[in-house]
């Protein structure tokens, strides 16, 4: 029974042996552990720190600050803005309502203000435009986009463009030309029409004078041969011929003094 109860020195070593194997691999295990932890958290700050570097170094783009919402044919488009590096390179876009996209370029003050003129007229329609900001090679992103409208507000003959506004314009010089040509005619011709009928006048009352003259004398003449007549009747009896003779000249005489004066009379209130 005390032979039983002996406890044999070979296993007591093979049993420390063994647990201070197990002890070994349980530490490597853990500094593995560790040493993965310890990786696996450098990796993901170094992922953060370069993400964060990242969206620093990402370009802003410029912003449009100014652009006309409505401008007409006849007018030259502009745009302008302000971006957030100085002395840049903002490249613009420009597209029209078919979809062609035109793309010019400017470049930011010290202020990191721009501004772009376009050298030409735009026609009719829709547009939309929008800037990225260029340094060195890299570009930023498209920044917000902006809208407007080209309204027709000018006629276009060819390559030239005539603005309503002078349309108007020049149509009512042209009425206030032909008012005045229409009223230089009217004029002209009322006083050319004053100017002959003042002579008309002259000339027919020269003409009344004369006649009035002339029909006075005939006047007298018959006069004097109805008087020459009757001294004749006094001392004789007249023939057949003197008495029709006679009768004529009273004829003559009340034609003359009834008919002739009073058409020569009703002249005068005619020409006043």
């Amino acid at each position: 029974m005390k032979r039983n109860n002996m406890t044999n020195p070979k296993h007591e070593i093979l049993n420390s042996k063994q647990i201070q194997n197990f002890k070994f691999e349980i530490q490597n295990v853990l500094k593995l552990g560790f040493l993965i932890l310890v990786l696996f958290s450098v990796s993901m700050l170094g992922f953060s720190v370069f993400a964060l570097a990242a969206e620093q170094t990402t370009i802003s783009p410029p912003l449009i600050t100014l652009v006309p919402k409505d401008l007409g044919n006849n007018e030259i488009w502009y745009i302008g803005g302000a971006a957030s590096v100085p002395q840049a390179e903002v490249v613009i876009y420009l597209q029209g309502a078919q979809g062609e996209t035109l793309s010019f370029t400017a470049k930011s003050n010290e202020k990191g203000e721009w501004f772009y003129t376009h050298n030409s007229f735009l026609k009719e329609g829709v547009y939309k435009s929008w800037a990225q900001l260029k340094i060195g090679g890299e570009f930023s992103p498209p920044g917000p986009e902006v809208s407007f409208e080209i309204v027709p507000t000018a006629l276009r003959i060819g390559t030239y463009r005539v603005s309503y506004e002078m349309l108007y314009l020049a149509l009512a010089l042209a009425l206030l030309m032909a008012l005045i040509a229409l009223a230089s005619f009217v004029i002209y011709h009322f006083r050319s029409f004053r100017i002959k009928n003042a002579r008309l006048h002259k000339e027919i009352r020269e003409a009344e004078e004369e006649a009035r003259r002339g029909l006075d004398l005939l006047r007298m003449d018959i006069k004097d041969e109805i008087e020459f007549i009757s001294k004749i009747r006094k001392s004789r009896e007249l023939s057949i011929e003197e008495h029709r003779r006679e009768e004529k000249l009273m004829h003559d005489l009340d034609l003359v003094e009834r008919h002739l004066l009073k058409e020569i009379s009703d002249i005068e209130p005619a020409l006043s």
